[in-house]
């Protein structure tokens, strides 16, 4: 019976109490017709299905799960070609959409149905998609599952099961700073064996857009929910680590909320809340290790005394990569595609992170190698290969290491002066003094004078100046290519802003830091390094420490913040600030000495001269937000326009590199 799937009788009994009537006039009060979420709401899922339907060519036929009082009637039905038939556990709750339904849904009673079960009340027939919005969150989590079953169950062979429910977050937990209180669902890990999730985020604040179809056996697999008008897309398959470390941010910005709403020790939610959240713990430390929720829950117990020293909660562990990654999704999925660099091969190290994200970004065929070992003979062997089965008559490599170095001379040794061999330095002479940098640079000058290289160039203008050697050119990183429904144009604002660099002098941690929690324009921050904060430096504004995520779930931290944090002392091209421009959430660099590029009117307003002045520093934050809360689409254009700018560019030097 379907009382078993919700929370608890009495709820269950209060909810078939409550007359649709009374229900509709508080909702609509809040959240109804006129409402920024209800017409998104709207939009969104009036997008989908039209899609689907018009992939059908034929009637959808369409169930509002949990349709109560008839809030989706009107729109849903009005969708050309969609039938529509509303479900609801309690008979009063549907009384106004029986009494006055509109014109569409007729004859009602064959269109409009309650009762304890879904599959008993709809017996005999099937649905193109179910759709169900805000309505999971009132069954505990351990029935979602068959709850997901019984409404898969209903649908036809590839029909859609569509929810609009709470963001994704790690693990369930229960919300009792809302009234009345529901569950945040991990749906991730609650998704039946044999479906498919396809995943959306940003498109109606506060909730994410889950699209289940059956897989005939495949297990569970994700993807990323690109394009509404292709639900199905596979071509973005997503990880489940990936998946938590992006669930894990939003669970920490909800423990942090709820901090403040429960911080009053006569607030009743405190009790309701500790308690749901010890039960969780455990599983907290068994799933992901993410400890930040008992913290939490510690501080609105106790007076919040801060730890010595901040540490962004431990991300789960990999499992170990392979030696050699072609064309890893990772590497490909955010490339430019350019033809006439079909025969371009670009090898990097695997755990180089901003490199590994500048080389994945360029055109061409992309090629991941281990820093931490050299390469095995038969290893060795399958890269010669895999140039010659590619037809790649051009091989840059990023970066240099002992392994690179193996590489590029067995390359040489095996393919002749019939491939040609450059390599790219990403780094400048501040990082010298460490001298495994300075050694390694060195190297490559060697190497290009003996002949071993055809070029070399670097991302650091001015570099040419050591060594008559290098391409006297600043090659230039592209941004990540994204589509425009993967893009954060017109989000609302956050308040919120992301500082992800490491906690070093170069790297400028701490000025960053301290300029954003001067701004009066900021609430949150966001932070990846560990970190010392003294008592007496704290403030009152939030800081969030988190792991440093993966790249899909950090363009959907970036998406969140209004702002990126990364005025260096010693910089060459951020990329953090090329995938904030891509993004459309400006990121605050040094100068960074990028020729006519620099004058651009969206680098004056970004860029700072004297980075290690706080003041300054939060003058361009302030600057930076005020141009994005009077004028984003402004701002937004400036930014497009300063991405052409920087692509045309790019590509043009990397053909002359190629070429010289």
């Amino acid at each position: 019976m379907y009382k078993n799937l919700d929370t608890t009788a009495d709820s269950l009994q209060s909810w078939k109490a409550t007359r649709g009537a009374d229900h509709r006039a508080s909702t609509l009060a809040s959240e109804g017709p006129g409402t920024s979420l209800y017409e998104r709401q709207t939009r969104l899922l009036s997008t989908l299905l039209g899609a689907e339907q018009r992939r059908l060519g034929r009637t959808l036929d369409l169930l509002d799960f949990g349709c109560g009082f008839g809030r989706l009637a009107a729109p849903l039905a009005a969708i050309p070609g969609v039938r529509y038939h509303g479900f609801d556990l309690s008979e009063a709750m549907t009384e106004p959409l029986r009494l006055a339904p509109p014109e569409q849904v007729a004859p009602v009673a064959e269109r409009v149905f309650h009762g304890d079960s879904p599959r008993a009340a709809l017996a005999g027939r099937a649905f193109d998609c179910i759709v169900s919005v805000s309505v999971l969150g009132y069954s505990p989590s351990a029935r979602i599952p068959a709850l997901l079953e019984e409404l898969g169950a209903l649908l036809r062979p590839g029909g859609l099961l569509v929810l609009l429910e709470n963001t994704l977050v790690p693990v369930s937990v229960w919300d009792a700073t809302t009234r009345p209180g529901r569950w945040l669902h991990a749906f991730a890990s609650l998704l039946p064996d044999g479906w498919d999730l396809h995943h959306g985020t940003g498109t109606v604040q506060g909730q994410d857009l889950y699209v289940l179809a059956r897989n005939e056996g495949l297990g569970r697999r994700y993807f990323q929910l690109v394009d509404l008008e292709d639900p199905r897309d596979a071509s973005r398959p997503l990880a489940f680590r990936a998946i938590h470390e992006g669930a894990f941010i939003r669970l920490q910005e909800w423990a942090e909320q709820a901090s403040e709403l429960l911080a009053r020790p006569e607030d009743a939610r405190v009790a309701e809340l500790s308690r749901r959240l010890s039960s969780e713990t455990e599983r907290f430390a068994r799933r992901q290790r993410l400890h930040a929720l008992a913290d939490d829950l510690a501080r609105f117990r106790g007076p919040r005394a801060p730890p010595p020293e901040v540490k962004p909660p431990e991300a789960p562990s990999a499992p170990p990569a392979p030696a050699i990654q072609v064309d890893a999704p990772l590497d490909t999925r955010w490339s430019h595609e350019v033809p006439r660099f079909a025969g371009m091969l670009h090898v990097f190290h695997q755990d180089w992170y901003g490199i590994r994200a500048a080389a994945g970004y360029l055109p061409g065929r992309k090629l991941a190698i281990p820093s931490e070992r050299t390469l095995t003979r038969q290893e060795l062997r399958d890269v010669l290969d895999h140039v010659d089965a590619c037809l790649c008559h051009t091989v840059i490599v990023h970066g240099f290491s002992a392994t690179a170095r193996q590489l590029v001379e067995a390359l040489r040794k095996g393919h002749g002066t019939s491939l040609r061999l450059l390599t790219l330095w990403h780094g400048s002479t501040a990082q010298f003094p460490n001298t495994l940098e300075l050694d390694l640079f060195a190297q490559l000058v060697e190497l290009r004078r003996k002949g071993v290289l055809d070029g070399l160039a670097s991302v650091k203008p001015g570099m040419h100046l050591l060594a008559a050697e290098l391409f006297p050119r600043t090659v230039l990183n592209l941004p990540p290519r994204l589509s425009d429904t993967e893009r954060a144009q017109g989000a609302s604002v956050s308040r919120a802003a992301l500082i992800p660099t490491p906690n070093d002098w170069r790297k400028n941690f701490y000025t960053n830091l301290f300029a954003g929690l001067a701004s009066d324009r900021l609430d949150t921050l966001h932070v990846t390094a560990t970190y010392r904060m003294p008592e007496a430096l704290r403030g009152h504004k939030r800081i969030l420490s988190v792991p440093r995520p993966e790249r899909a779930a950090l363009f959907d931290l970036v998406r969140r913040c209004d702002l990126i944090l990364n005025a260096s002392l010693s910089e060459c091209q951020p990329m953090t600030a090329l995938e904030g421009l891509a993004l459309r959430v400006p990121c605050v660099t040094g100068e960074l000495g990028l020729g006519a590029l620099d004058a651009h009117p969206y680098q004056r307003f970004a860029q700072v001269v004297h980075v290690d002045s706080v003041e300054r520093v939060k003058g361009a934050i302030d600057r930076l937000l005020e141009l994005r809360e009077r004028a984003p689409s402004e701002l937004a254009e400036m930014m497009a326009d300063y991405e052409r700018a920087l692509v045309t560019e790019a590509l043009r030097v990397l053909e002359e590199f190629i070429q010289s």
